[in-house]
């Protein structure tokens, strides 16, 4: 057993323990530099949510194919890997993995930053930082109230209570918001007060524009919403738009400052592919995660010996498997022929589904068009035929047995059967359209990356984290 493993592993003992003094003196004088540096001044923690090895290693290979190499994050000199269960079982959602990532504990599923009672609230490395005089940003293409953003400044014993979430984030007094927008500004009626306007009451920016971001100076807090709800998925981002690399970029100059800044990153999008089985929107939403850590990337060379630079996941997404030599020839020509994702194609289908000629042979050249797939093999097409017939069926009458779920989940089953073809001729495979209990990977660089190497649980991030900003 490692020295650093050894004191993971005092440090879980004292979390555990009722002696408060005791924990408060080993953060004070046994952590400073676990890697023999000073204590991060600038932390970035970037978490690319639903994200396995082998999205991972999908990434590379179609980077590789088309010539953008590899992803710029797999070649930090840290690697771990995470344990990811929740405390009522073994497969995790985003709020209590959020949870465990942001404070240092685990609870059950679909509680953000409480204990299983939902009677505790903890205290985030968000937080701390914040209390430890360093600024706070906080980036995503989820909407900003989404779980795992969330986790970093609220407490709910629902993540589905966006609304109270969303009143959070403006108190939390983090110095800057971007990304995705609110979701539920006016709560789940829309009778409440827009969560905007009290931001802007409590001294919140909110610019809505291009140029309102990029004229924005260092100052008052900021709340940066790029959409109404997520980011468009990067296939299907309108050029003009802002990229996540972008609101990753402009945080860390508004941020910048003697004292510091904690900065998450999150690439939401990259989760919601996984569950839609789209292998073509997952790899272009990771180069677009991965365009943000190179952001990050950029400022460390200028401060090396200041500045951390930790990229994770919350869980694997999907039940990803990669067929390393067939994924090796195919997956670019194949993945780079889908022309959006899944998600946009579905409002085709919606459109088609409420006209007179809705015929599969008249749907046929959008989906082939779409998707690539010019030569379908006779049972490629009976799948396509049969998903089509329950795509032209109003939702509320379509069947949700046991073999519905598995082939289609709560996707439109034409677009989920066009995208899993293509996974099947790119060598990858999904076994399910929810969250897995795998592990997942770690990569680390900077002050303090030590801390992050080897096997560990998911509450080590936030206890290495605290131990770093509290020896500061």
């Amino acid at each position: 057993m490692t020295v650093l493993n050894i004191a993971r592993l005092f440090r879980r003992f004292l979390a555990n323990t009722v002696f408060p003094s005791m924990i408060a003196f080993f953060f004070a004088v046994g952590a400073s530099g676990a890697d023999g540096t000073e204590s991060a001044k600038y932390i970035f923690l970037f978490i690319g949510d639903g994200m396995g090895e082998a999205q991972v290693q999908a990434a590379e290979l179609f980077g590789l194919g088309s010539g953008a190499g590899k992803i710029s994050f797999s070649s930090l000199p840290v690697r771990g890997k995470l344990s990811t269960a929740a405390a009522n079982g073994a497969v995790t959602d985003s709020a209590a993995a959020g949870t465990a990532l942001a404070s240092g504990y685990r609870t059950n599923n679909g509680i953000l930053n409480m204990d299983p009672s939902r009677t505790k609230r903890f205290i985030t490395v968000a937080m701390l930082a914040q209390n430890k005089g360093m600024k706070v940003g906080i980036v995503t293409s989820s909407f900003l109230n989404d779980a795992t953003p969330a986790a970093f400044y609220a407490s709910s014993p629902s993540r589905t209570d966006y609304y109270e979430i969303g009143k959070q984030l403006i108190t939390s007094g983090f110095d800057y918001f971007a990304g995705g927008g609110v979701t539920r500004r006016r709560g789940r009626s829309g009778d409440l007060r827009d969560i905007y306007e009290l931001a802007r009451e409590k001294g919140y920016r909110v610019l809505r524009t291009r140029e309102e971001l990029e004229a924005a100076k260092p100052g008052a807090g900021i709340i940066a919403p790029g959409a109404a709800g997520a980011l468009p998925y990067e296939m299907d981002r309108p050029k003009e738009d802002l990229s996540l690399a972008d609101f990753t970029r402009k945080g860390i100059e508004l941020l910048d400052n003697q004292k510091g800044f904690f900065l998450l990153v999150e690439g939401g999008t990259i989760d919601w592919a996984c569950h839609r089985n789209d292998a073509a929107a997952l790899v272009h939403d990771m180069y677009a995660f991965d365009a943000a850590v190179r952001e990050a990337l950029a400022f460390a060379g200028k401060r090396p010996e200041e500045t951390l630079i930790v990229v994770l996941a919350d869980h694997e997404t999907g039940g990803m498997v990669i067929d390393g030599r067939k994924a090796a020839e195919n997956i670019f020509a194949v993945l780079s022929a889908q022309k959006e994702s899944s998600e946009s194609f579905d409002g085709k289908i919606a459109a088609f589904r409420k006209g007179s000629r809705r015929t599969f042979e008249n749907l046929l050249p959008q989906i082939t068009e779409t998707f690539g797939l010019h030569t379908l093999s006779d049972v490629e097409r009976e799948e396509l035929r049969a998903a089509f017939a329950r795509s032209m069926k109003p939702k509320g009458r379509r069947k949700r047995d046991r073999e519905s779920l598995r082939r289609y989940g709560p996707y439109e089953p034409l677009s989920v059967t066009a995208t899993r073809i293509l996974g099947r001729r790119a060598g990858i495979a999904w076994s399910s359209f929810g969250h897995s209990g795998a592990g997942v990977p770690v990569f680390a660089q900077g002050a303090g990356s030590a801390y992050f190497a080897g096997e560990y649980d998911n509450t080590d991030i936030a206890r290495n984290l605290m131990d770093l900003i509290s020896s500061r």
